[in-house]
């Protein structure tokens, strides 16, 4: 105990009991594995399968009972006596770079609409419509949609190539005819066209899609 853990087996065991029995009551199925807690205190590992099969710690929450003694941490119970905490340690996403890793293996780099850093991107077809495409991109933005404009000057061909390659779940081409129109022609990634949608009418879907926070 006292080379690998705290060497304190009493609340080894009494914390060990704590964290068994809140499982138990909230019908959480576990698996208990020994030799893998913290150096001072049980913990519980929440583990999740990525879409390849690779496994990961999700979360973790540990129980100290170590640190409260050695900071002098105390507190008054109900029977009006000192009594030294017990500290949890909680990590809700384990670190938060393993945590993005995850999401880009198990997505392969294709997040669904809610989740994808760029939602929306707007091409149009060439700079005479920059100013539609800004507009476009404000209304979107307004909406709380995380939307760019490509405002490179490259052929639209090229334009819907690379926001493919970048996985930007939609592309909304402009040109003469949908700035006339109030219109946006509509593609999805990996998906090709979608057709032609007015500009509300497809900020209300996509508003819709990412509070269903939907995955396909």
């Amino acid at each position: 105990m006292g080379q690998k853990y705290i060497n304190e087996p009493e609340l080894w065991i009494e914390t060990e009991e704590l964290v068994r029995n809140v499982l138990i009551e909230t019908k959480v199925p576990f698996v208990e594995v020994k030799g893998e807690g913290a150096f001072y205190g049980p913990k519980i590992d929440v583990q999740i399968w990525s879409a390849i099969g690779r496994e990961f710690t999700l979360a973790t929450n540990q129980v100290d009972f170590a640190q409260g003694r050695r900071f002098k941490l105390s507190f008054t119970n109900q029977q009006n006596q000192p009594e030294v905490p017990l500290i949890i340690h909680r990590a809700p996403l384990g670190t938060h770079e393993r945590f993005i890793g995850f999401l880009l293996e198990h997505y392969a780099g294709k997040f669904p609409l809610w989740l994808a850093p760029v939602q929306v991107k707007v091409l149009p077809i060439s700079d005479k419509f920059m100013d539609y495409a800004l507009a476009v991109s404000d209304k979107l933005k307004n909406a709380d949609i995380r939307a760019e404009v490509d405002d490179r000057n490259e052929k639209i061909g090229k334009k819907i190539r690379d926001t493919e390659l970048q996985r930007v779940p939609y592309m909304l081409v402009v040109g003469e005819k949908e700035m006339n129109e109030n219109k946006v022609a509509v593609r999805r990634q990996g998906k090709g066209d979608a057709g032609v949608k007015d500009v509300e009418e497809f900020i209300t879907d996509a508003v819709a899609e990412i509070a269903d926070r939907r995955t396909d």
